[in-house]
């Protein structure tokens, strides 16, 4: 379908170079400011652009009321978790600066490049504007945005330093841009290996180390980073173990971007810090083995606040006396590989002596909510839950903490006891990652055999069908429930519903006749593992 007219949330230099692009190129546009009230963005146009800083694409997205229209952002940074709340949704990134309305609407339509993701509409604009697109999955958006970071950003840094440094010289520092100039042709023709020289390139360290003593001690950081980086591409061309030079100052690169910690006091000391510079601080609490789900937790995160704490810690508290607390899948490393490119800043991975240093005589309980559900199949759950969560959000501080919606009940009872102990923390609810067959995600699905995992995929597929039921004009919440029984009834592989329960979204009260916003949860054995999974359905009251 041909776009036709596009609304813009946004009016920076972003929103009003796409907005004069997207004029030229013959769309009807509407640019709303981003105060302006924008529930109603989604009608009457075939594309809404989030033209926001990257921190606030959520916030909007969520103000928007879900509509016919495409919703796109425009970060390069953030995944689409943010938008998928919205039937239709995507990204269009242009991998150029936009300095200006003008110059920005110039290049936007000079051919450039474009990350795209999501709906194809995002891939029409840049048809549009005679552009050429690309595609990078969410997984990779962090590594995606640095490398752009690295060949804009941090470029104009060095050439930064080039102008300090030719100024110091007295030479024309045109003399040195066209020499930088140069070298970026012959990185086009022959790649970065091939066209690297120098001492670096040579090995010659007494040349290198006079540049040590003559650069400006303020000017010698950036230039052993960047001899460090030198001398590892001229060792991989030669195919050799990158090394440096014995004896020489210069700070070993680090493995990770990520900061581990394993202590409260020092998380602490992190978080203290980060907050005394006026930073904001997202909280993201799992138990490991994380998986994709787990990913966009953190990355929404990422996108709304300037520090990311992610928690690894497998609670003893919330395992009954039968379930699988030494059995529980860990992998450490991959689980810090996982945080690292969704944009975590602190892992947290606290011993149990750490968290629990005496045995603990103070838990958390939220009644009312605990009891049913989950709360009657494992009677302690819930109070272990409440209680590490509490502590947590205690060594977190003020802060916005993200839970994914397939623990719906948990996540009601997370909510209560912020509320009800006036916790500083704005407990985000994000949407269920799932496989590709529909079986939301979880650490547990690892116990599933081949034959269980394409079994359990009638779970989600009977909740669906629930919500065709209801959408269609069945209120009986015992309709509805055996409609989903009889359904998972047709997979053998899959045992019987521990429950499903068809309560208030809020509550968790069960309901009879369903009004308002409501939920429908369940829970059933498939092989090994309790599998848990939910879907929401809002009706006229």
């Amino acid at each position: 379908m041909a776009l036709a007219s596009i609304r813009i949330v946004g009016p920076g230099r972003a929103g009003q170079s796409f907005a004069q692009a997207c004029e030229a190129v013959g769309l009807q546009v509407d640019l709303l400011a981003r105060e302006a009230a924008v529930a109603s963005a989604a009608s009457d146009v075939d594309v809404v652009l989030i033209a926001t800083p990257d921190r606030a694409i959520a916030q909007v997205a969520r103000a928007i009321s879900p509509g016919d229209a495409v919703v796109l952002h425009c970060s390069g940074a953030t995944g689409l978790i943010p938008l998928a709340g919205h039937p239709r949704h995507g990204s269009i990134h242009p991998l150029m600066a936009l300095p200006s309305a003008e110059v920005g609407a110039t290049r936007l339509r000079d051919h450039g490049w474009f990350a795209v993701a999501g709906d194809p509409a995002a891939a029409q604009i840049v048809d549009l504007f005679g552009g050429q697109s690309f595609v990078v999955d969410d997984a990779k958006r962090a590594l995606y945005h640095a490398t752009a970071a690295v060949s804009a950003n941090h470029l104009v840094a060095l050439l930064g330093q080039v102008e300090r440094l030719a100024d110091q010289v007295g030479v024309p520092v045109q003399a040195f841009l066209d020499l930088a100039r140069g070298s970026f042709d012959d990185v086009v023709a022959h790649g970065a290996a091939a066209a690297l020289t120098g001492p670096a390139a040579r090995g010659d360290h007494t040349t290198l180390d006079a540049h040590r003593v003559a650069l400006p001690p303020s000017e010698r950081g950036l230039y052993d980073t960047l001899v460090v980086a030198a001398q590892h591409l001229a060792d991989r061309s030669r195919g050799v173990r990158p090394c440096v030079h014995t004896g020489r100052r210069i700070e070993r690169e680090r493995r990770m971007t990520v900061q581990v910690t394993t202590t409260l006091a020092e998380t602490w000391e992190l978080l203290d810090a980060a907050r005394a510079e006026g930073k904001t601080v997202g909280l993201v609490p799992t138990m490991g083995f994380l998986h994709a789900g787990h990913a966009s937790l953190i990355q929404a995160s990422a996108a709304e606040n300037d520090v990311t704490l992610t928690t690894i810690f497998v609670n003893p508290l919330q395992f009954g006396a039968d379930e699988d607390l030494s059995d529980y899948p860990r992998d450490l490393e991959r689980d810090l590989k996982l945080c690292q490119e969704a944009g975590a800043t602190v892992v947290l991975t606290p011993s149990v002596d750490e968290m629990y240093p005496q045995p603990i005589v103070t838990t958390v309980t939220v009644n009312e909510l605990s009891e049913a559900m989950e709360g009657a199949q494992r009677p302690t759950h819930f109070a272990g839950v409440a209680t590490v969560v509490a502590k947590l959000f205690h060594i977190g501080g003020r802060c916005r903490a993200y839970f994914g919606e397939k623990d719906y009940q948990q996540l009601a009872v997370v909510r209560r006891m912020v509320s009800d102990l006036s916790f500083q923390v704005q407990v985000i609810g994000c949407p269920i990652v799932r496989e590709e067959n529909g079986l939301a995600m979880s650490s547990r699905n690892t116990y599933l055999s081949t034959e269980q995992f394409a079994a359990a995929a009638v779970l989600n597929r009977s909740l669906r069908s629930a919500v065709e039921l209801v959408q269609a004009g069945e209120r009986d919440a015992d309709v509805v429930r055996s409609h989903i029984i009889d359904m998972i009834a047709t997979e053998p592989l899959v045992s019987a519903p521990d429950y499903v329960a068809i309560v208030g979204a809020d509550s968790l009260q069960p309901l009879t006749q369903l009004s308002g916003d409501v939920r429908i949860i369940l829970a059933a054995q498939v092989g090994r593992p309790r599998l848990l999974d939910n879907i929401g359905v809002s009706l006229d009251r």
